[in-house]
């Protein structure tokens, strides 16, 4: 199995006591560092119109990565497919792909805030075909010849985009999602699947919680393995990628709890208000103003403690999905002292090499 660091957001928030250049440099070199400790890749998500300073750029930011590192692989995770045009998208990930020398992993997925497609004059409506289009286009951009396309969303003729991939084959096109309609996709189109791993999709918008993470692992795989084998794809080491929320900590998971409540509670709240949740609800999600029966049920959404500690939980994900399992585990969090983060990312380099 894998292990890559995750997801970096761009995100600057008041409390850290930086300017946003600052905290962006700082997140380069955590991805460095992530290199020197022997993980697998680094990750970096997109979001739009937030006043955090989500970096919507993925793909330059992508590129700053790719030029401060020389092995590890660098990833988006995900980039909202609908909001893109294939030809620039193409270009931009195969541009990455070559300045990396074959180190990106390019992950899309649908996205679900109705202002990130209005700011970019599209709709949820057209979300899944512009996806599904796009993704043919770009594939074609990354092959010889012309790309010939016509569709309802996207039509191109004549063109033949430069560079190309520096990996044979193209850039891995990875998809996320969770319904059973999504998954049949990735099935269809994709190269792998991303499960969110971090948050329950499924159930968060009814009820603010995840469920347990084994028991979803097991269920999604099984439901991709079935759409795989409907599409007449191999089910044999199947790629799995899955988001997963936590942080590490020399002194164990009190201490780290007590690292990360402050910054894995206000990424609840963003995404209680992402997912249309009562503000009255949400608007208690502060570890101050939470019991001990609320802290000990979010403490049950991420890993936290030392390497030995969390050890038996990445083994018992291997079980379960076996070694073509890759696992970007978030310990980049908004918010979070860049020292208490590279301290995390060192003790999750210690923890890889203890699953080679």
């Amino acid at each position: 199995m894998e292990i890559g660091l995750g997801v970096f957001s761009g995100e600057c928030l008041p409390l850290e006591g930086k300017s946003h250049t600052e905290v962006l440099r700082d997140s380069i070199a955590q991805m460095q560092l992530a290199e020197q400790v022997g993980l697998d890749a680094v990750w970096i998500t997109e979001h739009h119109f937030l006043a955090s300073g989500y970096v919507g750029s993925v793909l330059p930011y992508a590129a700053a990565a790719a030029q401060a590192t020389s092995t590890i692989r660098i990833g988006v995770s995900v980039a909202l497919a609908p909001l893109y045009d294939p030809v620039r998208l193409a270009e931009d990930a195969a541009f990455v792909d070559v300045l990396s020398g074959g180190r990106h992993d390019l992950g899309v997925a649908l996205g679900y805030r109705d202002i990130e497609y209005e700011g970019f004059q599209t709709s949820r409506r057209d979300r899944a075909g512009r996806m599904e289009e796009l993704i043919q286009v770009v594939r074609q951009c990354w092959s010889d010849g012309p790309v010939e396309f016509e569709g309802e969303h996207f039509t191109r003729s004549g063109i033949e985009v430069f560079p190309k991939p520096a990996q044979p084959d193209g850039v891995p096109l990875l998809m996320g999602g969770h319904a059973p309609k999504a998954l049949d996709r990735v099935a269809r189109l994709a190269d792998a699947f991303i499960m969110d791993g971090g948050t329950d999709s499924s159930v968060f918008g009814n009820q603010g919680h995840n469920r347990d993470l084994f028991d979803r692992v097991s269920g999604t795989l099984k439901m991709y393995k079935e759409a795989l084998d409907r599409h007449g794809r191999s089910t044999d080491n199947v790629r799995f990628y899955m988001t997963l929320g936590g942080f590490l900590h020399d002194d164990g998971a009190d201490a780290a709890w007590a690292a990360l409540q402050d910054a894995y509670m206000y990424t609840r709240r963003v995404y209680g208000d992402w997912y249309g949740i009562d503000p009255a609800v949400y608007e208690s999600w502060y570890p101050e103003r939470m019991s001990d029966e609320e802290h000990a049920q979010r403490r049950t959404e991420v890993m936290l403690g030392n390497p030995d500690e969390l050890l038996e939980s990445f083994e018992r994900l291997r079980e379960i999905v076996g070694d073509g399992l890759h696992v970007m585990f978030r310990c980049k969090y908004p918010g979070i002292d860049d020292g208490a983060t590279r301290c995390s990312i060192e003790l999750l380099g210690e923890l890889r090499a203890r699953l080679r």
